[in-house]
């Protein structure tokens, strides 16, 4: 039987992928979190992370140890350890929206069945006429997602289709979810923490320093590159 590693890196989306803790063993996690930085190199440049376990182990020493090697620790899976998360001022997040859902077979084959998954948004917009706090998360399911007040640094949008924030945006914005490459992301005020559309994000420190503060809208090139233009 292969050996169970204390470490697995659940890659959900690039933006959300998720470190499921697996052991409480501190040596073993060290052991295999430098075997993780080895397979995986974009660790050291910034990549976000979600804490999830259903182990207690000490919140703090881990979170120390992987922002050393270079994670962003967007917050903690809610769970065992959301009540040291919340001591250490963590965002606590609900359940992974972004997994696969099952969707029920057509009852007729129809000409379309070699249509793309990524479909267009299918329910109305989702409103929110209310701050987005920090730790909140907001998500529109096969919808658009409009806010038309301030997103507050650690919160964060998710939808399947295209995100619309008429305000500032200071938290993290996660448009086309489901894997629509046409999903953008629109706002007022730029001073993002995070941009993702369709698993191609772009952290805080990779936007250009010009776009801070000015009305921008977000899209997917030709080439599947993020590229943020000015709508000032």
């Amino acid at each position: 039987m292969e050996e169970q590693r204390a470490l697995r890196l659940m890659g959900r989306i690039l933006t959300l992928s998720r470190l499921k803790v697996q052991s409480d063993n501190t040596q073993t996690i060290i052991e295999d979190l430098t075997q993780l930085t080895v397979d995986n190199p974009n660790l050291k440049q910034g990549l976000p992370v979600i804490i999830e376990s259903q182990i207690d182990i000490d919140l703090a020493w881990l979170v120390k140890i992987l922002r050393k090697t270079g994670l962003q620790i967007l917050g903690v899976s809610d769970g065992i350890l959301a009540p040291q998360a919340a001591a250490l001022d963590l965002p606590i997040l609900p359940p992974d929206h972004t997994q696969p859902r099952t969707v029920k077979a057509p009852v007729a084959a129809t000409p379309k069945a070699s249509a793309p998954v990524a479909a267009a948004p299918a329910l109305p917009s989702r409103i929110i006429t209310e701050p987005v706090r920090s730790g909140q998360q907001v998500y529109a399911e096969n919808s658009d997602l409009i806010v038309l007040a301030p997103v507050s640094a650690g919160a964060e949008l998710i939808a399947d289709g295209s995100i619309h924030v008429y305000n500032t945006l200071r938290g993290r914005a996660i448009a086309g979810a489901a894997g629509n490459p046409d999903a953008r992301i629109f706002c007022k005020k730029l001073e993002a923490e995070l941009l993702a559309i369709a698993g191609v994000y772009m952290v805080s420190e990779q936007i250009p320093t010009q776009l801070h503060g000015k009305g921008v809208q977000c899209r997917l090139s030709a080439d599947s590159h993020l590229e943020i233009e000015s709508l000032d």
